[in-house]
């Protein structure tokens, strides 16, 4: 009886650790603007982002995120994020959408920051794969 109740609650936490990985959104990680030349150690950190479900580091300027959603109900690839930002001695607030394409044969991984406000968008490549 005692290796079942074992057994079962090696089940419902490896279940459940499962559910809390799908929750992480695809933005998640280390991306940079100019390709995958850009991740190596030693290139560039002025084009390397670091992106977390609370902050966005990059360049000179860290966002903290001030509230997110998922734009779609049956897909996690796009986020409406709103932000407060600093960096150089200025204070902004800003909404962007963040939308993450998969690596297929043609092309990497890749994410679209596309500000609310402008449309301005920028390109990242995921770094690490």
């Amino acid at each position: 009886m005692t290796m079942t109740r074992i057994a079962l609650a090696l089940l419902i936490a490896a279940a459940a650790t499962c559910a809390m990985g799908q929750d992480v959104p695809p933005y998640v990680g280390q991306w940079a603007v100019e390709g995958p030349d850009a991740c190596r150690d030693g290139a560039n950190d002025d084009l390397k982002a670091s992106f977390s479900t609370k902050q966005f580091e990059y360049y000179a300027s860290t966002c903290r995120v001030v509230s997110s959603r998922r734009l779609s109900k049956s897909g996690n690839d796009a986020h409406r994020l709103k932000l407060a930002c600093e960096g150089e001695g200025v204070k902004v607030s800003r909404d962007v959408t963040l939308i993450v394409l998969e690596k297929t044969e043609q092309r990497p991984e890749l994410m679209l920051q596309i500000d609310a406000a402008t449309w301005a968008t920028l390109t990242y490549q995921r770094c690490g794969n």
